[in-house]
């Protein structure tokens, strides 16, 4: 599989997996010549790319796209990850041509992924790897992110954990979505939009969120016109402006 590298346009994105139920059937689109599938490890290499070009804020993309393979994979070896893809395979070999990427249960992935130390040592050296590669970005890390981190988990470690009189609300989180330039504008977006959103329901999320630049770059009106409801924006390390999306499902 591969991902056209000549890419110019990067509007209509957001920034902001285990694979899905087996059983999940593909979906023809574009009068039977795309498939939305669920994503496999093969796909890995192809939406790393996509990711870093098309999704180019935030630290992870700006790492590298050896990095944010792994970090992918990690969804994908989850039970509460997940993953869709739009190929077009009629193409030799066979394209990629938009991908969407979260959980249905975020606290459960976060937790499962903690607890891995084998993947979180994975991911700090492959992390670690990609920074000595690149001066810039492992000094922009250190003023803008590592004393903020190290504040936040002495916190973490120092607070008590409240306690929870009600059983907390089951929240899925669509981390990224991204097409390519030449597809978008017929409705491939909103399928992957639509497909993550029934399967997180069906997986039992409440709701589900999502965070998107507000910027040129980001997908504030592609979501707005979806009907999602906006929410709270804040500033990132980087000093672009997220701004997070949610919607009910039940």
């Amino acid at each position: 599989m591969r991902f056209l590298p000549t890419i110019k346009s990067r509007a209509d994105i957001s920034g902001t997996a285990t694979v899905p139920n087996p059983a999940s059937t593909a979906t023809e689109l574009a009068s039977g010549r795309l498939l939305l599938r669920p994503a496999t490890h093969e796909e890995l290499p192809a939406t790393a790319r996509a990711h870093v070009l098309l999704l180019p804020f935030g630290l992870f993309p700006s790492l590298g796209a050896r990095f944010v393979r792994r970090w992918q994979r990690t969804f994908l070896d989850s039970r509460h990850g997940v993953g869709f893809v739009v190929v077009d395979p009629t193409a030799a070999p066979e394209e990629l041509v938009g991908f969407v990427l979260g959980t249905s249960d975020q606290a459960a992935y976060t937790t499962g992924l903690m607890a891995d130390r084998r993947t979180v040592a994975s991911l700090a050296v492959t992390g670690f790897a990609a920074l000595c590669l690149r001066p810039r970005v492992a000094v922009r890390l250190l003023r803008s992110r590592v004393r903020p981190w190290t504040r936040r988990l002495l916190h973490h470690r120092a607070a008590p954990a409240p306690a929870r009189s009600t059983p907390a609300a089951q929240v899925a989180v669509m981390t990224a979505l991204a097409v390519r330039p030449d597809w978008r504008k017929g409705g491939i977006g909103e399928r992957l939009v639509e497909h993550f959103v029934e399967y997180v329901r069906g997986a039992g999320a409440t709701w589900v969120e999502l965070q998107t630049s507000t910027g040129p770059l980001g997908a504030v009106g592609f979501y707005e016109r979806l009907g999602w409801e906006a929410g709270s924006q804040r500033s990132t390390p980087d000093g672009d402006v997220i701004r997070t999306y949610r919607r009910v499902l039940r």
